[in-house]
This record gives structure tokens, C-alpha cells and sequence, in this order.
């Protein structure tokens, strides 16, 4: 009640000084908002659309446009580990730009690929995601620490760490966490 006379009772520069306090602190928060936003965009979040169809089924690559397959939202501060999706810079063959595959092993893990399956650490890799039964030579590798071992779901139609080994850490752009479909239909991959 004595809020409510106090508030009745101000003079006009009074109540003036309380619009502007308000207004600045508006400001301030927004300011503030804004650059936040700024800050994670810029150094936390990226984004990579998908091109070719070395992740079918779970990922769409597209047609003939390089800009047409589903878009990933990657956690660029993120630790990837088994199973993830993450996006990485190679230069292996001179061509320098952001491939896509998935994480089969990590630092100090073993992957044998015996009889066209796949093997971690000694274990029949469960594998729901994969496109089609996998044609390919026998291997085996530990990976180093500090490196991941990748492939592409789609096996047959996959360039990746059967052929150009390990990749570094340091090498990753980021991991996805959410996947925006052609349809623009938001899944989790």
C-alpha cells in the first residue's frame, strides 16, 4: 500500500528518472542477449549441410546441388565418442574440405574388420544404421590416442578411415546433435 502511494505521489521528474532506469536496463539486457548469442553461434554452434551418399540411410546427401541434403547443427566444444555423427576437416588427398561420417573407435580402441564386419575391441559391432551388408577388405587397427578411427553408414559408397587411416581430434568441426531435414523436419541423429 505505501509502494502504491509512494508511486502516486512522485513528481514528474521522478517518475521520468523510473521510465528511463527501466528503459536502460532493457537496453542492457538485450545488449547483452544479443552478444551472448553471438558469442555461442560463433564459437560453439555450426552448421554443415550433407553432400553425397556416404551417410545413407541416416543422413540425406542429396541430388546434384551442393546444397540441397539435410543440414547439420554441430557442438563444436563437444568430445566425440562411439556412435557419433561428427563433421571433420581432410586434406588427405589434396582436396582440403568438411567430410561427415560416424565414430567407430577412439583413442587406444581396436577395430578389426574380419569377413566384411566390423569388430571393437573384440566385439561384433552392432550396427542398425549401416545401409547395406559391407563389402571390403580385412583390417586391423588400434587407434592412437588423441585420433578416431570413422566410416560412413553407407559402407559401400563411404571414403573413409579404411582407407586414409585415423583422424586427429584436432581435426573435427563438431559434433551433431540435431539434424534439420530436407523436409525441414527436426530429428536427433
Amino acid at each position: 500500500m505505501e509502494e502504491q502511494e509512494r508511486v502516486l505521489n512522485e513528481s514528474p521528474f521522478q517518475k521520468k528518472r523510473r521510465v528511463v532506469s527501466a528503459l536502460i536496463a532493457v537496453a542492457v539486457i538485450l545488449v547483452l542477449a544479443t552478444a551472448a548469442a553471438l558469442l555461442v553461434r560463433h564459437y560453439v554452434l555450426a552448421t554443415f549441410i550433407v553432400d553425397g551418399p556416404s551417410m545413407n540411410p541416416t543422413l540425406n546427401g542429396g541430388g546434384e546441388a551442393l546444397d540441397d541434403g539435410d543440414t547439420l547443427v554441430l557442438n563444436r566444444v563437444a568430445t566425440p565418442k562411439r556412435g557419433d555423427i561428427v563433421v571433420f576437416y581432410f586434406d588427405g588427398d589434396g582436396n582440403g574440405r568438411n567430410l561427415v561420417k560416424r565414430v567407430i573407435a577412439v583413442g587406444g580402441d581396436t577395430v578389426t574388420i574380419k569377413n566384411n564386419a566390423v569388430y571393437l575391441n573384440g566385439e561384433l559391432l552392432q550396427e542398425n544404421y549401416v545401409a547395406e551388408p559391407m563389402v571390403t577388405a580385412d583390417i586391423e587397427v588400434t587407434v592412437s590416442e588423441g585420433c578416431l578411427f570413422v566410416m560412413g553408414d553407407n559402407r559401400n559408397e563411404s571414403y573413409d578411415s579404411r582407407f586414409f587411416g585415423e583422424i586427429s581430434c584436432d581435426s573435427v568441426v563438431g559434433k551433431c546433435f540435431l539434424i534439420v531435414g530436407t523436409d525441414n523436419k527436426l530429428r536427433l541423429p
